[in-house]
């Protein structure tokens, strides 16, 4: 064997290997700043079609709760399926009027004072802190009552079609927006399969039986959510508007009112509902703070262990962190909006990734509850 000298990998002189160096560093701060822009216009896009996608969302959301109606008066009745959606809007409509009718006044009235009510609550709440070093240490990192006022009566993020368009800001602008919801909501719950096969024909054909079945099992868990959801409103609405009367607390149909919608927000909704109760009595009778308390940690006790196990027997279980967690990502993202949405919103994300992620690409099965 011939013992030649081994060459060097080595061979390129030092200016050469800082000029790769150079060629390499510029071609990562080219990558680096496409990712960073890239990014930017995809979060740009997604907050700028966020308000409408979540507008969808809630029409679609209204369509499963019509036709879960007409369904069943379908099942039960020999009426044919167009008849049945149309006699369910009709029922629809003349309950909500009639609700106006008899009680919009009344409602109105007492929602107006509950606003001045609240506000005077407040002002001696604060006065009462004012008193103790350590209550004014709080109210300093705390914005005012006038402040909080301000922000409500500003509207806030509480107005979601503002970001869609400025017309929406009137109260005119309020009323087409609610009529443009009603209509997309109706159209969806006529021809609901119109609209799941035109999106199905995006998908690739070997993947649409799937994603077939993730849709319907989807739109089946979110018509038991809703189910759920519009028997606990009726079951806490009564009974705290009942209970309220009882201990001669003002304002309770209004109060009744609040606790009821926020029934629709899981976990922190009954916490809302309480802060105004709690106001009230602390401004009428002080002493009576304490039964509204025990008055709602009741009613919500009934509602978690009597009302929600009897209809939840389908229902896809989340626990509580999770719709926590979902909430808080809503809420700073869409703001109150994004938090009344981010139950229905984590249930149908949470069955998406189970059934085409955890199922089909990783392969461990899990048991889907029976429809």
């Amino acid at each position: 064997m011939n013992n030649l000298p081994l060459q060097s990998d080595t061979t390129d002189s030092p200016s050469e290997r800082l000029q790769i160096s150079w060629v390499m560093y510029k071609r990562r701060l080219f990558l680096a700043v496409g990712l960073i822009a890239f990014l930017i216009v995809l979060a740009n896009f997604v907050g700028a079609t966020l308000s409408v996608l979540l507008l969808l969302f809630l029409c679609g959301l209204i369509a499963l709760g019509v036709r879960s109606i007409s369904d069943w008066v379908t099942k039960h009745t020999p009426l044919s399926d167009k008849v049945a959606l149309a006699l369910t809007v009709i029922l629809i409509v003349v309950l909500l009027l009639g609700l106006a009718f008899f009680l919009g006044a009344r409602l109105a009235g007492q929602f107006s004072q509950l606003g001045s009510t609240l506000q005077e609550s407040l002002s001696q709440f604060e006065e009462q802190l004012r008193q103790y070093s350590w209550g004014e240490q709080i109210l300093q990192q705390l914005p005012t009552s006038e402040q909080l006022s301000q922000q409500i009566s500003s509207g806030g993020n509480l107005d979601i079609f503002t970001s869609i368009t400025g017309i929406f800001s009137s109260t005119l602008g309020f009323l087409s927006s609610t009529i443009i919801i009603i209509f997309i909501s109706l159209f969806l719950a006529a021809q609901p399969e119109v609209y799941r096969d035109n999106f199905l024909r995006l998908i690739p054909k070997e993947k649409r039986d799937r994603i077939r079945q993730t849709l319907t099992q989807v739109a089946d868990t979110l018509q038991i959510w809703l189910l759920t959801r519009f028997i606990s409103i009726l079951v806490i609405g009564v009974l705290t508007t009942v209970g309220l009367l009882l201990l001669n607390i003002p304002l309770a149909l209004s109060l009744g009112i609040l606790a009821a919608l926020a029934g629709f927000i899981p976990t922190l909704g009954p916490i809302l509902a309480l802060i105004p109760a709690i106001l009230v009595a602390f401004i009428t009778t002080p002493y009576q703070v304490v039964a509204v308390f025990l008055l709602y940690i009741g009613i919500q006790m009934v509602e978690n262990y009597l009302v929600s196990p009897a209809v939840e027997k389908r229902m896809l279980y989340l626990p509580p962190a999770y719709i926590i967690v979902a909430q808080m990502l809503s809420g700073i993202v869409a703001g109150p909006f994004g938090l009344i949405l981010a139950a229905p919103l984590a249930t149908a994300l949470v069955i998406i990734v189970r059934m085409l992620y955890v199922e089909d690409v990783l392969g461990d099965a899990m048991e889907t509850p029976p429809t």
